[in-house]
């Protein structure tokens, strides 16, 4: 009780001192703390939260290469080698040229069927926004009634059409086959850069597309015809084995590249992630060498300037070993306390300031316990390693110093 008492009596008549000292202990806990956050939020997204994404594979022709683009048959035949082995889902989505009767302005359109909702964040345009009207409805696609389409605003404009208006469909290599659509929706690409031609673009369920033959009027990569298959697999380790199985199965890598979308707008969005976790390791560090420096500075004009103390205790009959248990007292007192609310006040800001300083979005958390108790863990080490040295300045005092004061004194 007496070396308590008197580590808080000395506390109190420096107190400047040991309020930066005190401070300087809870910046350092939060400001790691929050760090330490951005770097395990880099950290999850890369490893557990790649891992749980689902990946579509996407076959194309080797840039350079002469390779054509799979056609429905070739698809076919890779997807029955699979099926024994691996489990996947498709959706797909394909282009071609189309005669459009209703519009009255002159132009070349296309129409591109779509099998899924799946298959929209993969079009070749980009996505879409609707501003009138209705999306394609997957669901009730058959092959009977009035089907929908979905028209660009400029389009809309310049034919003064609107949702509701029916216009008739033809397939341009075989002139028989027309079939009655309706406006089901208007869209638009906002204010992304996209070609003139993304404009001609008629949206529609693949029934529409299949119905007027399109699908075998002419091959994939032919002029205006294209087809856009992609595996959808649960997880990158699928993905990994598909590629593996489709190399296996006769294709070649000299010929044809294998790619997921889903993966690269997944690795995409985390750049802002591992941009923020980049500088919250620079920080960290920073913090940390400055938190240091401060700490260090404080802690040495703390002991330099209680020589004469420690020799006036030594010589009253305290023991060294009280003394310097005194002095580590004092250390940890101010240690300790700064390490636990900065510990809190960082837990209780990280959210908060992560999300008000990095683009994270939905993947910003506050600190979880587990690091919470390790960055304790870390800095409850360096408090212990301070009050070591604290006391083992009273352990280096030698009486004989008292003195040489004395005499340089008198002199």
């Amino acid at each position: 009780m007496f070396v308590l008492k008197n580590a808080w009596l000395t506390i109190r008549r420096h107190l400047a001192r040991s309020l930066v000292f005190f401070l300087a202990c809870l910046a350092v806990a939060a400001l790691t703390l929050v760090g330490a956050t951005v770097v395990k939020i880099d950290r999850t997204a890369r490893t557990s939260g790649y891992e749980a994404q689902t990946a579509d594979a996407v076959i194309t022709p080797k840039k350079g290469s002469k390779a054509k683009p799979l056609g429905w048959e070739e698809y076919s035949k890779y997807a029955q080698q699979l099926q024994p082995t691996l489990q996947y889902k498709a959706y797909f989505t394909e282009t071609s040229r189309v005669d459009v009767e209703g519009l009255t302005t002159k132009g070349t359109f296309s129409v591109l069927g779509i099998s899924s909702k799946d298959a929209e964040p993969s079009l070749p345009y980009g996505t879409f926004r609707i501003i009138e009207g209705k999306g394609i409805d997957y669901t009730s696609q058959d092959n009977s009634g009035v089907q929908s389409i979905l028209i660009s605003e400029k389009t809309a404009r310049a034919n003064k059409a609107k949702v509701g208006d029916k216009v008739s469909l033809t397939n341009p290599f075989k002139t028989d086959l027309t079939t009655q659509v309706k406006v089901g929706g208007i869209y638009t690409y906002g204010k992304r850069s996209v070609p003139e031609s993304a404009y001609d673009t008629i949206y529609t369920g693949y029934p529409v597309f299949a119905n007027l033959e399109l699908d075998t009027a002419s091959e994939p990569g032919s002029e205006g015809h294209d087809l856009h298959v992609a595996f959808v697999l649960s997880s990158p380790s699928d993905y990994r084995e598909f590629i593996k199985a489709m190399r296996k199965n006769g294709l070649k890598e000299s010929k044809y590249d294998i790619s997921s979308p889903s993966l690269d707008r997944y690795e995409k969005q985390l750049q802002p992630v591992h941009q923020a976790a980049d500088q919250a390791r620079t920080g960290i560090i920073l913090v940390s060498i400055l938190g240091g420096l401060i700490l260090l500075v404080s802690l040495f004009l703390m002991l330099k300037s209680r020589r004469n103390e420690i020799g006036m205790a030594v010589t009253i009959g305290i023991h060294k070993a009280r003394l310097g248990w005194q002095f580590a007292l004092e250390t940890l007192l101010l240690s300790i306390p700064g390490l636990g609310l900065g510990l809190g006040l960082g837990a209780l800001v990280s959210k908060p300031l992560i999300q008000a300083r990095f683009d994270l979005g939905k993947l910003a958390v506050a600190a979880d316990i587990s690091l919470v108790w390790r960055v304790a863990l870390i800095g409850m080490a360096v408090c212990a390693v301070m009050a070591l040295v604290a006391s083992l300045r009273v352990a280096a005092f030698k009486t004989s110093q008292l003195y040489t004061n004395d005499l340089e004194e008198r002199a």
